[in-house]
């Protein structure tokens, strides 16, 4: 495999890198929760698309976005260090895996802001005017489905950062263990 293929994060994404593809990460038995969520906010929000966006969904998922931007920062801080690249090499998918599943996550969640823009200019709302149309229960479930996966991925992204720091932390702890287990074994 070429480096420029093997770098490629839609080849990830659709193929893998030795583990899962990267959508497996995404659509998994959790969408089905992301669904059910989707639907049960759908027939319990009785405002319009436009009003959904721009009232709530809108400034929560700049939230989000800042929120996960500031943990992904630490990540890539983190995957920069010794252990976490040695880490890497016991990962079925190696070391791009953990990039890529970071930048996934920021995808989810930029492609939930896009298309909550798109409700908040109207997009949705002109399309399918009358509020009962089944289309617009659908296009309504699809983007609260979206925002409990972008919910999922904010959280994911922190837990993958404090993952790291916790992983980087017991590695050198176990470094120096055996290093000085090492020198006093030599002393010996």
């Amino acid at each position: 495999m070429s480096k420029k293929s093997y770098l490629s994060y839609w080849r990830w994404f659709f193929r893998g890198s030795g583990d899962k593809p990267g959508y497996r990460r995404v659509l998994n038995w959790w969408a089905v929760l992301h669904l059910c969520i989707g639907i049960a906010l759908a027939l319990l929000v009785k405002l319009d698309l436009k009003t959904c966006g721009n009232t709530v969904l809108f400034p929560l998922a700049s939230i989000f976005i800042g929120l996960t931007f500031a943990w992904a920062g630490n990540a890539m801080v983190l995957m920069q260090t010794r252990e976490i690249d040695e880490l890497g090499d016991f990962h079925k998918g190696g070391f791009i895996e953990y990039v890529f599943v970071f930048q996934t996550a920021i995808l989810v969640i930029l492609v939930t802001l896009v298309m909550w823009g798109l409700a908040g200019l109207q997009i949705f709302d002109n399309q399918w005017p009358k509020v009962c149309s089944p289309w617009y229960y659908v296009i309504k479930t699809i983007l609260f489905a979206f925002s409990s996966l972008t919910l999922r991925e904010c959280w994911h992204v922190v837990l993958g950062a404090q993952w790291m720091l916790i992983i980087q932390r017991e590695i050198k702890k176990r470094k120096a263990v055996n290093e000085k287990s090492n020198e006093e074994n030599r002393i010996k």
